[in-house]
């Protein structure tokens, strides 16, 4: 079978972070409250005009609120991330004071361009920043023309681990009040995540824990798939790792945190739906046992309506957020 790589360059992360350290010590002269390669992004679309998960995901009241206010702005930005430079998202006060804010790094969900971060994001982000948060996001590596080979919890994961190195060194973060929030596959990424960094709290909402159950119930992530637009087609897991026939039980056990929880770093909120149609509860409940029995600190909470993303709108997962995140801010 032919392996098929985008370029060797794009995809080889370095072996040490010395390129990122000498960008990022660059880096810190900028201007208190900018960003490298920022862009203000407005909100023009009235509720009616967004697309239809956007209006699944916000109530026409929260989103026109959050396309009214002034007080916080919405940027992209660019950081870098092994040798490339990787797209970020922001939410933060327009005027940021003299107290540094706590950091709340949100993973996306979806595989490569198929769910990638819009300005569609930001009512999610401004119902975390105007509690008092920095909220800063990743699109990761694989958008855009390398969308179709994202690895999917592989060498992208340095661009989580990279972005909170860089969020904690903005003047205006709070670096010993880290926090990290995850959905779907951005669940994934989360628990890849707090193996190495050190955070005070982390969210999941219908997070991955086992790819292998994953897998056999939506084929797709191994084969790919080619009946959307060109530029949301993925080509599989299966034509973009290599070796993946000799190596497949190397990558899904990476990819499975109930293997390893035991190395999970910091107390977990797992949020998720009993009629989670993408992924199945009982990979929340698995993931609950294996933290229990890695004696981790952890809370579940599950709910008893259909949904995968649990929005704001129809579900407290926001407030339940919150409330962990606020629980164990100050320890």
């Amino acid at each position: 079978m032919l392996t098929l790589l985008p370029p060797q360059n794009y995809l080889s992360p370095m072996k040490t972070r010395r390129y990122f350290t000498l960008l990022l010590c660059s880096l810190l002269g900028f201007a208190h409250a900018q960003l490298p390669n920022q862009q203000e992004i407005t909100l023009t679309a009235a509720y009616a005009d967004i697309s239809p998960l956007g209006q699944y995901l916000y109530d026409s009241a929260s989103y026109e609120e959050a396309r009214a206010q002034t007080d916080f702005e919405y940027l992209t930005f660019t950081y870098p991330s092994d040798t490339l430079q990787v797209e970020g998202y922001i939410c933060k006060p327009r005027n940021v004071d003299t107290d540094r804010l706590p950091v709340i790094i949100y993973n996306r969900g979806g595989t490569g361009n198929y769910g990638k971060l819009t300005e569609e994001v930001f009512p999610y982000f401004y119902e975390l920043a105007r509690e008092g948060y920095l909220v800063v996001g990743s699109n990761y590596r694989f958008v855009g023309e390398y969308g179709k080979y994202d690895e999917a919890g592989g060498v992208e994961v340095n661009d989580v681990l990279n972005l909170y190195t860089f969020a904690q060194a903005l003047p205006y973060a709070d670096p010993e009040r880290m926090f990290m929030l995850g959905i779907s596959r951005g669940g994934l990424m989360t628990y890849l995540a707090v193996k190495q960094l050190n955070l005070k709290a982390a969210a999941v909402i219908g997070g991955v824990t086992n790819v292998r159950a994953g897998y056999e119930d939506r084929p797709i992530f191994l084969t790919g798939w080619d009946d959307l637009s060109e530029e949301e087609n993925y080509l599989g897991l299966q034509n973009i790792l290599p070796d993946f026939a000799e190596r497949k039980d190397e990558y899904f056990d990476a990819r499975s945190p109930v293997l390893w929880a035991e190395e999970i770093q910091c107390p977990i909120l797992i949020l998720h739906s009993r009629q989670d149609g993408r992924v199945r509860v009982n990979q929340a409940l698995d993931m609950a046992h294996a933290l229990y029995t890695a004696e981790k600190p952890f809370q579940l909470k599950i709910y008893d309506r259909k949904s995968h993303g649990l929005p704001s709108q129809y579900f407290d997962s926001a407030e339940e957020v919150l409330t962990w995140f606020e629980e164990h801010g100050t320890e």
